[in-house]
């Protein structure tokens, strides 16, 4: 094995974090170093079963960092991450063996499966037999993996998905390329990666070590040109990559060629796409997304049809179609909801600049219950508010829920009309589901294929509701894009913002 270890200057002391990778594919595996020398330990002192390979062993105790890195938004109680027994399997037949292996040398603890919960078995690291005390600042070595049918069954899984086949138009700028100034990262964002250890505790759920590794993770595999790219049909329809589960304050250490990058965001996007569904749900295209996630949908758009066209339905919808075609829509909402902040935050330097923190509960699905959070402005709560109300199921609205409602009913009934057209029990979220099938279709079916076609030189990636070029293409993309939108959309345009990833200093003057 290779290895190439990657330091995090501090005066605090340090434990390394290993990662390892396959050089045809360079998939990027993170482990803590001292879960790797723990392993490589118990090894010598307790010879583990027949036809043990460390290659495959590194590989699934790296699972236990992948998978929440890919992840950034779910929360793991206690720690816990689900491994389906299925896809362990694909990649080595013995994987009950490592896994007992490791629990046996007390590496790692689990949660069994249950039926009940229709939850997989589930693993974390046993950190309370791996001595370890005072602060922690992540640094990584690499390891090239030798095992071949390892790396041929991971190529297999990643490579043969939808996004190679349906987006070869952006896959394909995911190459040398694109570059992490991983240094200046580390430099920034040193606070982020230490963490002291006293404080990381499985009793509850404590962010801190997760955040910590998943930005690690996020811009080293960047770092070292890892790239990955899925998509799937089942799901949100969505493109993830690299850059798309990246924290937001890695952007301006991202270059292409050592140019900076802009993207070009749609503003208002969920609320943006739920206007663009109830104004042109006869439209073909989005009549055959429809009726992909609903199957048979004409009593759904008969009763559509009825509710849309009388003049209660537009009376109520007009001035909230206005504000999310402007870009207010998020300001729009506030007005009815009388929220008070919890704390105004005045700038000691400039005391008329004033900061409004809110708090809020919002019920976690990961959590099984509703979580405080803080949120710095009330437009930013409105964001999150606006993701309740279409999530919220139906069989327990959330109270925000019914006082849209009161507002909206002509709205709220074609809303419900997406969550129960089938008898699933998760029919509610049918809805988002179909927004952001729309939004996938916008974007990565219809506009980039056209700026591709157009200016096949022009490197392009996605964030979802976001176009990204550099910033030298920045004018020609919003052109194209801009008339490819207006046709798709029917004239029924939201309002587009760029944004700059470089700092400020570095940034050419630009509209």
């Amino acid at each position: 094995m290779k290895l190439q270890n990657y330091k995090t200057k501090t005066a605090k002391g340090r434990v390394n974090v290993s990662a390892f990778y396959h050089h045809d594919y360079k998939l990027k595996v993170i482990v803590p170093t001292m879960i790797c020398n723990y392993l490589v330990e118990k090894v010598e002192e307790q010879p583990p079963f027949k036809g043990f390979k460390l290659d495959i062993a590194m590989y699934y105790l790296s699972l236990i960092i992948s998978v929440p890195a890919t992840h950034k938004d779910k929360i793991y109680k206690y720690g816990y991450i689900p491994l389906s027994a299925t896809s362990l399997r694909q990649k080595n037949y013995l994987y009950k063996q490592y896994f007992d292996y490791f629990e046996e040398i007390q590496l790692l603890e689990s949660m069994n499966y249950s039926t009940t919960s229709h939850t997989c078995n589930r693993y974390r690291y046993n950190y309370k037999a791996i001595k370890s005390e005072g602060n922690e600042c992540i640094d990584f070595s690499t390891f090239e993996v030798t095992d071949k049918k390892l790396n041929n069954k991971i190529v297999e899984q990643n490579l043969c998905n939808d996004s190679f086949s349906s987006c070869p138009h952006l896959c394909k700028w995911f190459n040398n390329g694109l570059s992490i100034d991983f240094a200046g990262v580390n430099h920034k964002f040193q606070s982020e990666f230490c963490y002291n250890k006293y404080q990381i505790t499985y009793r509850k759920t404590n962010p801190i070590m997760t955040k910590a590794y998943s930005y690690w993770y996020s811009a080293l595999t960047l770092h070292e040109k890892c790239f990955r790219a899925t998509r799937n049909p089942e799901t949100d329809n969505r493109l993830h990559t690299n850059i798309t589960n990246m924290p937001s304050a890695f952007r301006p250490f991202i270059t292409y060629e050592e140019e900076n990058i802009v993207s070009l965001d749609i503003k208002n996007s969920q609320p943006y796409f739920m206007i663009l569904l109830l104004e042109r749900f006869n439209d073909r295209r989005i009549k055959g997304i429809m009726s992909k996630i609903y199957g048979s949908i004409g009593s759904m758009l008969q009763k559509l049809e009825e509710t849309t066209s009388g003049w209660a339905f537009q009376e109520e919808f007009s001035p909230l179609k206005e504000a999310v075609l402007d870009g207010s829509f998020y300001e729009y909402l506030g007005q009815f909801f009388d929220i008070k902040p919890a704390e105004i935050i005045v700038d000691k330097e400039n005391p008329d600049k004033k900061t409004e923190i809110y708090e809020m509960k919002f019920y976690n699905s990961d959590l099984k219950r509703s979580v405080l959070e803080t949120f710095a402005g009330k437009r930013n709560l409105m964001k999150k508010l606006t993701l309740q109300i279409l999530y919220t199921p139906l069989t327990k609205p959330s109270k925000e829920y019914l006082v849209f409602k009161e507002h909206f009913p002509q709205l709220c009934s074609c809303i419900e009309l997406f969550k129960t057209h089938t008898d699933e029990e998760d029919s509610y979220k049918m809805f988002p589901k179909l927004l952001q099938h729309i939004e996938s279709d916008c974007v990565l079916n219809v506009v980039t294929p056209e700026i591709a076609r157009q200016y096949p030189e022009m490197p392009i990636w996605t964030i979802h509701d976001s176009f990204c070029t550099t910033i030298g293409w920045y004018y020609i993309m919003k052109d194209v894009v801009k008339k490819t939108f207006y046709t798709y959309s029917g004239g029924v345009m939201p309002q587009l913002k760029a944004e700059y990833w470089c700092e400020e200093k570095e940034c050419p003057n630009s509209a």
